[in-house]
C-alpha cells in the first residue's frame, strides 16, 4: 500500500498548492497547473490535480498545529454568542475557513511525499510546513472512503483509499 500511494501522490511533487477549501467537512486541496475543465456543462478554471481527504488530518508548521480537521466545528476568531447560533457549515463561518485563507497567502510546493501502510500520508510542503491525513476509523470496507487522488484534467480513474484498501474508480 506504501509504495502505491507513494507513487500515485509522487505525480505532485514539485507543483503549487494551488487553491485549498472545504465541501461540508470534505478537505480539498488542487495543485499543479492552472487548467480549464468541463464540468456540468459548463468550462472551470481548476489546477491539475485534486485531493480529497476525508479522514483526519493537520497542517502543521514545526511543532504547532495551523489548522486541522476539527477546527471545521469551532467557529471563526471574530465570532461571538450575540451573532447567534453558531453553524460550522456555513462557508466562512468557522476557524478552518479563516486559518486555510492566511495558509494560501504562502507560495507552497510539494517537496515530497511519505506515505504509510493504513493509508495514511504525509505531504512534506516547502516553507516548513506539513500536511498530515491519517485514517482513523476501524471501518473496512469500501464504503468508508479515507481520500482520493486524481487528475482533474484528464480522465482517469480516481485514486481511492478506504477501509478496504486502494481501488481505482
Amino acid at each position: 500500500m506504501r509504495a502505491a500511494m507513494e507513487t500515485e501522490l509522487g505525480k505532485i511533487k514539485g507543483l503549487k498548492l494551488q487553491y485549498a477549501g472545504r465541501s461540508s467537512n470534505l478537505f480539498w486541496l488542487v495543485f499543479g497547473e492552472i487548467v480549464q475543465i468541463i464540468r456540468i456543462g459548463k468550462t472551470e478554471e481548476t489546477a491539475e490535480y485534486a485531493l480529497h481527504i476525508q479522514c483526519s488530518w493537520r497542517i502543521i508548521l514545526e511543532n504547532k498545529i495551523v489548522v486541522a480537521f476539527r477546527d471545521f466545528y469551532s467557529p471563526k476568531s471574530e465570532w461571538d454568542i450575540l451573532n447567534g447560533n453558531f453553524d460550522w457549515d456555513i462557508q466562512g463561518n468557522n476557524r478552518f475557513d479563516e486559518r486555510i485563507k492566511s495558509l494560501l497567502n504562502h507560495e507552497l510546493f510539494i517537496e515530497r511525499i511519505i506515505a504509510d501502510d493504513i493509508g495514511g500520508f504525509a505531504p512534506i510542503l516547502s516553507n516548513g510546513y506539513k500536511l498530515s491525513a491519517f485514517p482513523d476509523s476501524s471501518e473496512d470496507d469500501g464504503v468508508s472512503e479515507h481520500w482520493r487522488f486524481f487528475n482533474r484534467h484528464e480522465n482517469s480513474p480516481h485514486f481511492v483509499v478506504s477501509g478496504d484498501g486502494i481501488e481505482r474508480v
